[in-house]
Formats: C-alpha cells, structure tokens, sequence
C-alpha cells in the first residue's frame, strides 16, 4: 500500500532539511538505492506528491 508523506520544513532558522528517497535492494541482500533527494531550503517549503513509502520505499530526514 501506498501512503503519501508530507515534510515541511517548519523551522525559521537558515538550516536546511533534506530529505532522501531509498528504494530496498532487489534482490534481498543487494545494495540499498536512492531513488531521488528533495531539498527544503526555506521555512514552510513542502515536499509534494514524490514521497510516498511502500513496504519496499523508505525515507530518509536529515539536516543540511
């Protein structure tokens, strides 16, 4: 199943948050790979329809 998310960089200060888009390796075992990266650089920037998770999609969250 599909579930949107939504990231929004909440914080007034000049960090910026990033946010990385890893598909599980295929076959079991093989290497993790990043789909894409999305840079938030101002507050109230969004994330839009791109992220999503499934049972094979995993997020990634991390200050810049």
């Amino acid at each position: 199943m599909t579930k949107r998310v939504r990231i929004e960089n909440a914080d007034t200060g000049s960090d910026k948050v990033v946010v990385q888009v890893w598909d599980k390796g295929y076959p079991e075992g093989a290497p993790d790979v990043m789909a894409h990266e999305v840079v938030l650089n101002n507050p109230c920037d969004m994330t839009g329809d791109e992220i999503y998770l499934t049972s094979t999609r995993y997020l990634v969250i991390k200050e810049a």
